[in-house]
């Protein structure tokens, strides 16, 4: 059995850029200070679609974070700089679904969903002394 490495993704995020992976440890981690899964932070206890709240996102954000020295504090200060910036808790939602989506949260994408052929009215196999 061979190992994949999960690819990781960069993001600005007030004064520090951030290099987000979420790997084994990171999950493990994240869902241990959490006390739940990351799939629960989308769906409400009777299954519907909701947004998470924002410390959640930031404790996925510096569970996934590579970049060494960032502490909680730095973080919380880097979302106040984030809003002051003019961003938006729901454009830090759509960071956080990117990270969980590249890390397989909500299935890969196949390498035919990549290459769709278009989809056309023709027959596959046109009749060449046709006029139309």
């Amino acid at each position: 059995m061979t190992s994949k490495k999960t690819a990781g993704m960069k993001f600005q995020f007030g004064k520090h850029e951030l290099e987000l992976r979420l790997d084994g440890k990171a999950i493990l981690n994240i869902e241990k200070r959490l006390k739940k899964s990351i799939m629960s932070l989308f769906m409400s206890g009777n299954g519907q679609i909701q947004l998470p709240p924002t410390n959640e996102i930031l404790v996925v954000l510096q569970g996934a974070n590579q970049t060494h020295g960032v502490t909680d504090t730095m973080l919380v200060d880097d979302f106040q700089a984030w809003l002051d910036e003019g961003n938006t808790t729901l454009e830090l939602f759509t960071t956080l679904t990117d990270l969980v989506t590249e890390a397989g949260f909500f299935g890969k994408k196949s390498s035919d969903d990549q290459k769709e052929e278009p989809v056309t009215l023709d027959n596959d196999d046109p009749d060449e002394d046709s006029l139309i």
